[in-house]
This record gives C-alpha cells, structure tokens and sequence, in this order.
C-alpha cells in the first residue's frame, strides 16, 4: 500500500511543477509558442544595444513564406504605436509624435518585419513589441538599451606636495562609469574617495569625477580607468613618475633661477673686469713716478 501512496504523490508532485513551470513562462515569456489568445509570444536572449543619437535595427523575422499584400505588422510600447505596416502599406495613422520621421520597416525590400529606428536618444530605452502575421499574429518582443561613449578622461595632478589629491574626469557618456585607480598596474591598497556623477538633464548623459587622496613616491605609475560595463569599453590615462611632473610652479621657478645664475655670472666677469683695468691703471702711474723721479 506504500508504493502507490508514493507513486500517487511523485505524480501529484511533478503536476503541480509543470504547471508552476508553465505558469512562470507565461508571465516573463521564457518559453516560445505559448498561444495567448491566438497571440505566440517568442523571447529575444539578449537586449539589443543602440549607440545614443545613431541608429539601431529592431530584429523581428516575419512569418516565411510573406505576403505583404495580407501582412499585419504593427511596432508598439504597450499602448502606444511605434510604426504599422497594414494590408500591404505603410500606416503611420495612429504613430506616435515622439517616433514621426525616425522609423522605417523593409517589409516588401527584405522581406522582414525588422524597425529600424534612428536619433536614438535615452527616451528609447523601453522593451518593444512587434506583432506580426496574417491570420495568426505572432508577438516578438525586443528590449532595447542605450549608450554613450565617455570623453578620453582627464587626469588632473595635485599642485602641493607631497600629499595632494589627484582628479580623474569624464564627461558625456551612459549610462553612469565607474572610475577605477590603478598604482603601478595593481589595485590601490586604500579606497578612494566617494565618485561623483552628474547628470546632465539636458542630454541625458552622466559627467564622472573621482578623486584620490594620496602620496604617490617618484617612481610610481598612477592610472584612472572610466568602465562603461554596458559597451564593456574601459577608457584609461596613465601619470609617470607624477611627483616630479611639471607643475605651474615649476614653469615659474626654474626660469628664475637660471635668470639668476646668469646675472651672477656677469657681476662676476665685470667684476674682474674692473679688477683688471684698475690694476693697469695703478702699474702705469707707478712707472711714471718713477721716470719722473
């Protein structure tokens, strides 16, 4: 009586995790051909990524073989329309304002349902919907991420010694850097202070600054290195020897001990000079008082 009392529950068991399984996919779409009211909803493995004011193709394979003549295809965000492509033209009735002039579809060019959507900007990033068929519609969905690269950044050089606080700066990227210091190619054994970033509402892009308080010896090597991890791009600049690095006060100092060992110099060479001609000036008197004598 033990064996199909375990068998009843082993079953009992495995039923409740399909349907728990099944149940997970339908919600985060996981799993493909899952008819939702005559809808298939299929997943995309990885988010495209678009560089911010250039252009980035949407991916989505329509149904094979196509007829564009029947084709339904419409790009949305949830309730609001991106492009359509209905009964074998474009319909741009219902697009939304933000998307007038920076969209096209290559339905009847590629045969594809693809959107490629252009002056990317960080408004953009939204997960996109592309339902697609005829009858059957077919819902693909593609999320789409933004970036920006950073300007080369900037290594500022304390002016005081022999502590001084060392700056690194980027500007003009996304989404927000993270700024690593390097002492002689190996990590600092102490953490920098807090990073700053701004964030330029105009644009969108961040601005970074991270600043090191430290004593660096003459002969070390100091980098900062800006990590855009969603382009995996690490813009760095390297300082050598930074101790002995000009500074404004050194441009300053060095001429005028140069203008000083100079002018030493010529006090000394008049200085004989004078020395000289006084001491024939005293022979020759010399030698006519004694001719006169």
């Amino acid at each position: 009586m033990k064996k199909p009392r375990a068998r009843n529950l082993l079953s009992a068991f495995c039923l409740l995790a399909s349907l728990f399984t099944v149940g997970f996919c339908r919600i985060t779409g996981l799993v493909a051909d899952i008819p939702i009211r005559k809808n298939r909803t299929t997943c995309v493995n990885s988010p495209i990524i678009g560089i911010i004011g250039e252009a980035v193709m949407l991916p989505c394979p329509c149904m094979s073989p196509i007829n564009p003549d029947q084709l339904y295809l419409y790009w949305q965000i949830q309730e609001t329309v991106v492009d359509a492509f209905i009964n074998g033209e474009a319909s741009r009735s219902y697009q939304d304002r933000m998307y007038h002039n920076r969209t096209k579809l290559f339905v009847r060019e590629n045969s594809t349902c693809s959107l490629l959507l252009s002056q990317l900007s960080v408004k953009d990033e939204k997960t996109y919907e592309c339902h697609h068929g005829s009858p059957d519609i077919t819902r693909d969905d593609v999320s789409l991420l933004v970036a920006a690269n950073y300007t080369s950044p900037v290594l500022q050089v304390p002016s005081e010694q022999p502590r001084g606080h060392y700056t690194c700066t980027a500007t003009g990227g996304f989404p927000e850097a993270t700024i690593h210091w390097l002492l002689d190619n190996q990590p600092l054994p102490w953490n920098p202070k807090p990073q700053q970033s701004v964030l330029d509402e105009s644009t969108g892009r961040y601005n970074v600054t991270s600043t090191l308080a430290a004593n660096i010896s003459q002969d070390s090597t100091l980098t900062c290195i800006v990590e855009n991890k969603r382009l995996h791009v690490n813009l760095s600049q390297t300082l050598n020897s930074p101790s002995t690095q000009d500074t404004p006060q050194n441009h300053i100092v060095i001429p005028l001990v140069v203008v000083s060992c100079c002018g030493v110099i010529v006090v000394v060479c008049l200085g004989i000079a004078m020395m000289r001609k006084y001491l024939r000036t005293s022979r020759r008197t010399i030698h006519h008082n004694n001719t006169v004598v």
